[in-house]
């Protein structure tokens, strides 16, 4: 892709924003509705301590529903663009859960401040059914939730009941035969201080590439407000079936160019039968109990009860066929899981003064239950024998042979985890321009796998044998891996407001994460991984025309738990074999909120970060080279204008976006390059009091381009063309 055409859209951009401008001076001056981030005076659940963002040292932005609406998104990975540093990749992206980086690192999930899913493997695709907002704090948040990865935490905050009568439907159409039905109910019930709310999904969708997908979920809610309390009860029920593509479309072999090979992005490498069926059922309760002016105390619970079945690609590798290329040792992996989470946390909130200082110091303590089941066995498949002219001759999993042994992964086991933490978060005001931060944690991990039946030593169960040999054994029953750890987190940082409208900010900020996910049972024996960040910004607001935070940062990821696939050298298959590494990233992010008129709205961001991996002791020639996932530059725009229009429409808006993202590579050794671009997204609405109506197109110029690596020894992931979508939502009362 030349360097002209990767621009093309920035001029675009401008030549449309021009075009919107000599619009507004033939019409009428009228207030604004655009979608907006939330203003740093904003105060966001996930901090804890109720404090707004401009006070807080961390970099931290918010999604809100207004603009989740305008871009027309229905899942988590729609809305990424918004917020500096996040895109989508990572080891064991399979196809059918949300993978997300932040700042070149994994991210952990929340559900309404709770962690949401047994780990970032194997987890589920996040959708926006009644969610209000997305929250996203950056970098290691072990100070305030425990066991969290280093890249940051997203929180998706959903509606609360209400008392004031509601009721919404909303249909969605888009490209790929995609339906999307919501609907929300909200009100009183009837009973004193108890209000209700109902909020549901139904999509589906033939998908890109035949990924087909259908999703069916419903969240119930029940808010009651006895004296001096704040109880909230949720039931959520989701159903998600999906078709993964865990293949993608194959590298050029390290001896060419290594990018994609010149293929069709219809082309369809993965295994028709393929799929990943999950059910999730979750309920919440928690408390907010006002003991005292000065003390607040929160307690929450909540139990998941998860069932995964799956059948997904795993392996390939390109082999020279004449003048051609074949894909060799192809294989097919299916897992079985049960997974049960239960959650407890307590957190008494105090509001107090040391002479003339003001501190929020929140105290808490908690324990997160997990017991897992998980199953797995893999079979070879049929050599696709020319990948530009693909032909997957496999028709039906039961003309399979699923094995168990040195070159099929699979696993028969049962999994435990008990975490503990206690914790401390004190906000204090020193004075008015000066804010002090003070966190920290002590947590006990205790996590076990052993096996329920005898397997052989295999990919899948692998651990070392106790005492050492210099072979590795399986797991086998009555022999668990089992691992303790008792750790210290901590975060500390500050602002200083330089005026009212300026302030700089700094701090440091740890996490640890124990791994323990059913994907890979034998690394539970593994050290926990560790993350660092030390960031320093700038942040400032003014009015409600211009807010912009920007900052510099320094991250660290330690002790990362991965598999490579490599050939099998004593047959046609493939081999997982488990290495270790560590990686930094340094990086610069600015995000912007912009508006010009009182009828125009700017939302931007750009990032820039350098990565290096600085330990690989299996592959040490890869020591200094660029982490696999993490782009070097992403820049993203979303300006919205409004139109007057005579009664009853009132107003017309316009939406215009673009994103670039420049190449990043798949693999640690550079061999694989996932190209860079830059896509062209427009949309249009009529907003109304009791109705809007809205449409949009994406990728308009129908650019090429790649989300990510897939899988492990998989290719890139090709992104979707053009596409559009029409939408319209009524208000019943």
């Amino acid at each position: 892709m030349n360097h002209q055409r990767r621009n093309g859209p920035q001029w675009l951009v401008l030549a449309l924003l021009a075009c919107a401008t000599s619009v507004h001076a033939d019409v009428d001056t009228i207030v604004v509705t655009a979608p907006a981030t939330t203003p740093l005076d904003a105060i966001v659940s996930l901090d804890k301590t109720g404090t707004p963002i401009e006070d807080v040292p961390r970099s931290i932005q918010v999604v809100p529903r207004s603009l989740i609406d305008a871009q027309g998104a229905t899942q988590l990975k729609d809305v990424l663009s918004n917020v500096s540093g996040l895109t989508q990749g990572g080891q064991f992206a399979f196809g059918f859960f949300d993978r997300v980086i932040i700042r070149g690192l994994n991210a952990s999930y929340l559900n309404d401040g709770l962690p949401d899913g047994t780990s970032d493997l194997t987890g589920y695709v996040h959708s926006l059914t009644g969610v209000e907002r997305v929250e996203i704090l950056k970098g290691p948040g072990s100070a305030l939730y425990g066991s969290a990865e280093p890249g940051g935490t997203i929180n998706l905050v959903h509606f609360r009941p209400s008392d004031t009568p509601s009721a919404a439907i909303r249909e969605q159409y888009g490209s790929y035969d995609t339906t999307t039905t919501n609907f929300s109910i909200n009100g009183p019930t009837g009973i004193t201080n108890l209000n209700g709310r109902i909020d549901g999904e139904y999509q589906h969708s033939n998908g890109f590439r035949g990924t087909a997908n259908e999703t069916g979920e419903i969240y119930g809610s029940l808010d009651f407000h006895p004296t001096n309390h704040d109880v909230l009860f949720r039931y959520e029920y989701h159903r998600l079936e999906n078709v993964p593509d865990a293949v993608g479309a194959p590298f050029s072999p390290p001896a060419g160019t290594g990018q994609p090979l010149d293929v069709s992005r219809d082309d369809r490498y993965y295994s028709p039968f393929a799929f990943a069926d999950q059910e999730v059922k979750r309920t919440f309760l928690s408390d907010a109990w006002t003991v005292a002016d000065f003390l607040m105390v929160n307690l929450q619970t909540a139990y998941s009860d998860r069932d995964v079945d799956l059948l997904r690609n795993a392996g390939g590798r390109l082999t020279a066929a004449g003048s051609t290329y074949s894909l060799t040792g192809r294989q097919i992996r299916a897992q079985d899981d049960h997974i049960h989470d239960f959650l407890a946390q307590a957190e008494p909130t105090w509001k107090f003064k040391t002479g003339s200082v003001a501190h929020t110091l929140v105290t808490g303590a908690d324990a997160h239950l997990i017991a897992a089941r998980s199953e797995r066995s893999t079979a070879d498949l049929p050599n696709i024998l020319d990948v530009f002219n693909p032909v997957v001759t496999e028709t039906s999993p039961s003309a399979l042979t699923f094995k168990c042994d040195a070159a099929h992964s699979c696993d028969d086991d049962e999994l435990n985890a008990r975490f503990y933490g206690l914790y401390a978060i004190d906000q204090i005001d020193l004075s008015q321009r000066l804010k002090l931060r003070l966190s920290a944690r002590r947590d006990w991990f205790e996590t076990s796998a052993a096996g329920l039946s005898a397997v052989p030593a295999n990919p899948g169960s692998e651990r070392p044998c106790i005492p050492l040999q210099a072979i590795e054994c399986p797991l086998v029953p009555g022999d668990p891996i089992e691992r303790r750890d008792s750790v210290f987190s901590w975060d500390v940082g500050s602002v200083y407001f330089l005026t009212d409208s300026l302030s700089v900010f700094g701090g440091y900020s740890s996490t640890i994460y124990p791994i323990f996910n059913t994907e890979e049972p034998e690394s539970i024996g593994q050290v926990p991984e560790k993350g660092t960040q030390v960031e320093t910004g700038l942040r400032f607001q003014r009015g409600s025309w211009l807010s912009l935070s920007t900052s510099l940062f320094h991250t660290t990821r330690l002790n990362v738990f991965t598999i490579l696939t490599v050939p099998d050298p004593d047959g046609p298959g493939v081999l997982d074999e488990p290495q270790v590494f560590s990686y930094q990233i340094k990086g610069w992010e600015t995000d912007v909120n912009l508006r010009p008129t009182t009828n125009w709205n700017v939302i931007a961001n750009f990032t820039r970060q350098d990565s290096r991996i600085i330990g690989f002791p299996q592959t040490p020639a890869d020591l200094g080279n660029r982490v696999p996932s993490v782009p070097s530059m992403l820049a993203n725009v979303w300006t919205t204008y409004d139109i007057a229009l005579p009664s009853p429409i009132d107003r017309l808006q316009l939406a215009l976006g673009a994103n670039t993202r420049n190449r990043q590579y798949a693999d640690a050794g550079e061999t694989r390059i996932i190209p860079g671009a830059t896509l062209l997204n427009l949309a249009v609405a009529i907003p109304h009091e009791l109705w809007t109506v809205r449409a949009g197109v994406e990728n308009l110029l129908n650019r090429d381009n790649y989300v990510f690596a897939a899988g492990t020894g998989g290719g890139a992931l090709p992104g979707q063309g053009r596409t559009f979508f029409a939408s319209i939502s009524v208000k019943v009362f």
